[in-house]
C-alpha cells in the first residue's frame, strides 16, 4: 500500500530552508523529501526562460510505502 503526497514550489517555500527557487534549491527540496522516503513519480517545471536557473515552479505527485 502507498501514501501520496502532492508537492509544489509553495511546499518549498514554507520548508524554511529555501530562500528563492533556483534549480539548485529546487533539487535540495527534492532530496529532503527522498530523505523522508519520498519517491517523485510525476514532475512538471515551469521555468523563466530569462534568468538561467531560476526562479522556478512546480508541482508533482511523489509516493512512499505506507
Amino acid at each position: 500500500m502507498w501514501e501520496y503526497k502532492i508537492i509544489n514550489s509553495s511546499d518549498a517555500k514554507r520548508s524554511g530552508f529555501l530562500t528563492g527557487l533556483t534549480v539548485e534549491d529546487v533539487e535540495k527540496y527534492l532530496n529532503s523529501l527522498g530523505k523522508q522516503g519520498w519517491e517523485i513519480i510525476d514532475l512538471d517545471f515551469q521555468m523563466d526562460p530569462t534568468m538561467p536557473g531560476g526562479p522556478t515552479h512546480f508541482h508533482g505527485v511523489a509516493k512512499r510505502p505506507k
